[in-house]
C-alpha cells in the first residue's frame, strides 16, 4: 500500500590500467611493483585483477629449441608464479603474504569444480591435465602425412612444423586482504604500494606428461639405424591397438585424432636414449618426426610414429629395452638444453574504480579527518617450521601473537629437492603422517588426537605408469575426523569450499604427482567476524609420523586474521 523511499545510493564505475613502474619483463626471482596512487579514489579491490603475459623459456636464449615441453602446475595456473606479495602505504606494511603460491593451490583446492575449472582455464593458465594437449602455453605439432616407407623426407621434419611455445595473456585475480574485501578502498586517503616477487622456475614449472619416459621398440638385426619406432600407440591417440586391422579402444578422455599432433617432442630437441643390446646410449637431437601408414609391410608396426635423429643411435641392429626420455637420470636437464626459465611480460594492474556521490565522498572524508574511518579484512601470516628427517614425533612451536585469528592451516612441504616432475614446493604431502592434535592456550584441540593412519593407502584407483589420470581416481582412504576439522579450518578462513576430494589424491604418499594438497588445520572461530586472541597464548601442533617417514619437511603455517584498518590525519594504522 506504501511504497518507503528509496535509500539506494546511485554508484559509478570507471576502469584503470595501471602499468608495471619498474619494467616490462621479468624472469624468475625478480620483482614486479605497482603503485596506486591518491588519484584513483575508491577502488573495487575485490573486482581487480593483474593480467600480463606468460611465456616459458629464458628470454632469447637459443637453447629454448632444445628443450621439452613444460607447462605451469594445471590446478594453480599462473598463481603459482607469485611466492611472496606485500602491499605498502606509504611505506607501512599492510600485508605480507609469504608462500603466497603456496595458499593459493590450497585454495583453488577447495574451490575446484566444473564451472570454475572452465573459467580459470581460460583466464589463469590453468587446465585440464599436464598433457600437451591441454597445456595453453604450446602450440602443437602439424599433422604428420602417413608413409609406408618413411624415409627422413616424410612427416615432421622442420621446427617450424613442431609444437613451439607461444606467449599466452593471463588475467588473475589477487588473493589476500586487500583484494578480497567487498568494501571499496579508499586509495584517496591510503594509497598502496604493491611488490610481487616471482617464484624460481624449477618450483614452477612442470614436464609434460607422457614426456617423461616412452618406451620404444626392440631392434631386430637390420644394422645401423638412426631412427626408433614408439611402442605405445593409443597413448599418443594413434589409432590401431597391436595390429592396425584391430583397432583399439581409445584412453578415456582421448579422441582418435592424428597421432603426432599430442606427441610431446618436437624437431630440434634433445633427448636421452637408455637402453641395453647394441644400442648407443647417450643424448641425441631428433631431427624428424613420422607415422607408418596401413600399407606398411610389418603389421605390427601400421600407424606407429618413428623418431629420427641427427646420429646413428644403434651400431648393430639388436637393441633391446629402448626408451627415450626428456630429461636426465636425475631429472634435470640435459646437457645442451641450456637453463630452465620463464618471462612475464608487459605487467598491469586493472583496477576497479567505484565513484560515489559527492554526500558520501564528504561523510567519509569526515570520518578520516575524526580517525573514525576503519576496514576489517581477512589476511593471513606464513610461520614456517622445519621437522627434521629422523624426528618422527614433532612439537611445532607456531608463534602466534595475533589478536584475531580465525583459522590455523598447516601444510607439510617435502624438502626431497625441487624438481619439474613434481610439484612438491607446492603442494602439502602426507609424507606418512600418524596423528595430529592442537595445543592452544594449554588445551588440547580437539580433546583426542585425529588419526591418519588409514590415509597411507593408495588410491581407490591406482594410476599405472603413463596413464592419463581419470577424475573418479580423486581421494584416497581418508579420515573423517581429519577432514571434518580440514573443512572447519578451511570455512573459517573465508574459503568457500566445493569439494575436499583432492585431499590426499597424490598417487604416491611423498610425491606430489598430480594436483591436491594434504594439510591439517584448526578453526578457531566459526562465526562471522568472530576470531580468538592468541596474544601471549601457545599454540603447538603434535604431528606425529611413522618410523618410514625419513624426508625432511617444511611445515608452513598459515595464520589467517582479521585485521583493521585505521584511517586518520596522522595516516594509516593496522591492527592486528
Amino acid at each position: 500500500m506504501f511504497r518507503p523511499r528509496s535509500d539506494a545510493v546511485r554508484i559509478g564505475q570507471d576502469s584503470l590500467l595501471l602499468p608495471c613502474k619498474n619494467g616490462t619483463q621479468f624472469t624468475e626471482n625478480n620483482i614486479i611493483r605497482f603503485d596506486i596512487s591518491r588519484n584513483v579514489g575508491f577502488m573495487d579491490a575485490a573486482n581487480s585483477y593483474m593480467e600480463f603475459e606468460v611465456e616459458i623459456g629464458v628470454p632469447n636464449q637459443a637453447e629454448n629449441a632444445t628443450q621439452p615441453c613444460f607447462g605451469l602446475d594445471p590446478l594453480a595456473g599462473a598463481s603459482s608464479l607469485f611466492d611472496r606479495i606485500m602491499i605498502r602505504s606509504e611505506g607501512r606494511l599492510i600485508e605480507e603474504l609469504n608462500s603466497y603460491n603456496v595458499y593459493a593451490a590450497l585454495h583453488y583446492m577447495a574451490t575446484d569444480n566444473e564451472g570454475n575449472s572452465n573459467k580459470r582455464g581460460l583466464f589463469e593458465g590453468c587446465a585440464k591435465s599436464r598433457l600437451i594437449q591441454d597445456n595453453p602455453f604450446v602450440q602443437k605439432n602439424a599433422a604428420v602425412t602417413p608413409s609406408a616407407a618413411p624415409n627422413g623426407t616424410t612427416g615432421l621434419g622442420t621446427a617450424q612444423q613442431s609444437w613451439k611455445y607461444i606467449r599466452r595473456k593471463i588475467c588473475l585475480p589477487l588473493l589476500g586482504g586487500i583484494f578480497t574485501n567487498a568494501r571499496a578502498h579508499p586509495c584517496i586517503a591510503m594509497p598502496l604500494e604493491i611488490e610481487i616477487i616471482l617464484a624460481p622456475s624449477v618450483r614452477v614449472l612442470r614436464l609434460a606428461e607422457l614426456a617423461d619416459s616412452v618406451a620404444c621398440d626392440d631392434t631386430g638385426g637390420a644394422g645401423a639405424q638412426n631412427f626408433v619406432n614408439i611402442s605405445q600407440r593409443t597413448l599418443f591417440n594413434s589409432i590401431g591397438g597391436g595390429t592396425a586391422e584391430t583397432p583399439q579402444a581409445p584412453i578415456e578422455g582421448q579422441g582418435l585424432i592424428e597421432s603426432a599432433c599430442n606427441f610431446p617432442f618436437r624437431v630440434g630437441q634433445i633427448v636421452r636414449l637408455a637402453g641395453g643390446g647394441t644400442l648407443l646410449a647417450a643424448n641425441y637431437t631428433i631431427s624428424a618426426i613420422e607415422q607408418y601408414s596401413v600399407a606398411h609391410g610389418t603389421a605390427g608396426d601400421r600407424n606407429k610414429l618413428r623418431v629420427r635423429f641427427t646420429a646413428v643411435v644403434d651400431g648393430g641392429g639388436a637393441a633391446t629395452n629402448i626408451t627415450m626420455h626428456s630429461l636426465s637420470a636425475t631429472n634435470t636437464l640435459l646437457a645442451g638444453h641450456g637453463n630452465l626459465g620463464y618471462s612475464v611480460n608487459n605487467p598491469r594492474l586493472v583496477v576497479q574504480k567505484v565513484i560515489p556521490p559527492p554526500s558520501e565522498i564528504q561523510a567519509i572524508t569526515r570520518a578520516i579527518a575524526k580517525g573514525a574511518y576503519s576496514q576489517d579484512i581477512i589476511s593471513w601470516t606464513a610461520l614456517n617450521n622445519a621437522i627434521p628427517a629422523s624426528q618422527t614425533a614433532s612439537t611445532n612451536i607456531i608463534p602466534a601473537d595475533l589478536t584475531r585469528v580465525k583459522s590455523i592451516i598447516s601444510v607439510p612441504l617435502s624438502q626431497a629437492g625441487d624438481s619439474v616432475i613434481n610439484s612438491n614446493g607446492l603442494y602439502g604431502l602426507y609424507l606418512q603422517a600418524e596423528n595430529v592434535q592442537y595445543q592452544i592456550n594449554n588445551k588440547l584441540v580437539p580433546d583426542r588426537r585425529v588419526s591418519l593412519v588409514r590415509e597411507q593407502f593408495p588410491a581407490r584407483d591406482a594410476v599405472a605408469a603413463d596413464a592419463v589420470r581419470r577424475p573418479y581416481v580423486y581421494g584416497q582412504y581418508a579420515e573423517g575426523a581429519h577432514m571434518w576439522e580440514n573443512e572447519k579450518a578451511l570455512r573459517s578462513a573465508n574459503i568457500n569450499v566445493t569439494q575436499l576430494n583432492k585431499i590426499t589424491i597424490n598417487n604416491s604418499l611423498n610425491t606430489a604427482d598430480y594436483p591436491g594438497s594434504w594439510f591439517v588445520g584448526r578453526s578457531l572461530a566459526s562465526g562471522v567476524g568472530s576470531s580468538q586472541n592468541l596474544v601471549g597464548k601457545s599454540v603447538v601442533l603434535y604431528l606425529n609420523y611413522r618410523t618410514t617417514s625419513d624426508m625432511v619437511k617444511l611445515l608452513v603455517n598459515f595464520l589467517v586474521h582479521i585485521r583493521t584498518m585505521t584511517i586518520g590525519m596522522d595516516g594509516t594504522q593496522v591492527f592486528y
